[in-house]
């Protein structure tokens, strides 16, 4: 009975993080789209169209998140 427990622990930390990771991504998604538009309007006037903000500040969090999953860790001794 021990065992089932731990592991219906483990799948509801594993959700739970699961979930604010989503919502940690989507906040910095919106803030990288909101800097991509500050700085477009501050050095190119207003005329960036939004399907072109969207797509920068996608490419600009994911390769974000990316780097930073796959940043190599030092080894422990």
């Amino acid at each position: 009975m021990g065992v089932i427990l731990e592991g219906l622990k483990a799948i509801f930390v594993t959700a739970i993080a699961s979930v604010l990771l989503i919502l940690l991504a989507i906040i910095y998604f919106g803030l990288t789209l909101w800097i991509i538009k500050g700085a477009s309007n501050l050095f190119f006037g207003p005329g960036l169209e939004a399907n072109w903000a969207v797509f920068s500040a996608a490419l600009l969090a994911t390769g974000s998140i990316l780097a930073g999953a796959l940043e190599k860790k030092p080894m422990k001794r």
